[in-house]
């Protein structure tokens, strides 16, 4: 949530500033546009660095699509957060319901998988035996699908570059795989001061609720 709403902080801010320097609606046209979300670049604890592409088919209709490379944020705080790599796509339909102010309706599909060093204590019940400071590699797949609304303004008066931006609601569900933990082994993790939970060594699955809050900068070709 903290990062949502500092992704709102700056889209008002960026709104605003476009609504003082260009009070003209939108510009309506067909053809292609490559974007850019600046905020994702410096992410704090994952960033994602990429471009996306879309395509303008009529007034009403647009399709598009982002692929970025992941890697550890810069104010990441976790030491055993090491070697973070991956890469996420971002495939989205909109439907532009209010052209005279930019105002549409969407939704996308996200795909995202990434692994990074991690060092934990793991235990085997039956033995029993305990792996203190053991380094293994968790990868992270994650698939969901959302729904938007959102906005589109002109940064310029010609309509070449753009600011947009849309929030929405969607489910995501996560796989986890545990590389590299020895088979019979399940990790310890603590919740608070005293509580402790041992999870399975191996798939972790789970569906989670997830934002789709982003802005991208767009320039039509």
């Amino acid at each position: 949530m903290k990062t949502t709403f500092t992704v709102f902080i700056v889209l008002f801010a960026l709104a605003a500033f476009s609504q003082r320097t260009n009070r003209h609606t939108p510009v309506i046209k067909k053809g292609v546009y490559l974007s850019l979300n600046p905020y994702s670049i410096l992410e704090p604890e994952q960033g994602a660095a990429g471009l996306g592409i879309g395509y303008r088919f009529n007034k009403r209709v647009e399709f598009f699509t982002e692929m970025d490379c992941l890697y550890r944020g810069f104010f990441m705080e976790d030491e055993n957060f090491w070697k973070l790599k991956g890469f996420r796509l971002i495939i989205s339909g909109k439907y532009f319901y209010q052209n005279k102010y930019g105002f549409f309706a969407g939704a996308e599909f996200r795909w995202k998988q990434y692994s990074f060093t991690d060092v934990n204590t793991f235990v085997r019940s039956n033995i029993p035996d305990t792996l203190t400071d053991f380094r293994y590699q968790p990868r992270h797949e994650l698939y969901g699908g959302g729904i938007f609304w959102g906005k589109r303004f002109k940064l310029t008066p010609n309509g070449k570059w753009e600011l947009e931006g849309h929030i929405g609601i969607g489910v995501k569900y996560r796989h986890i795989l545990r590389n590299g933990v020895p088979a019979g082994y399940q990790k310890i993790e603590y919740l608070g001061r005293d509580r402790i939970i041992v999870l399975p060594d191996r798939d972790v699955d789970q569906a989670l609720p997830y934002v789709p809050a982003t802005f991208r900068i767009l320039y039509h070709l």
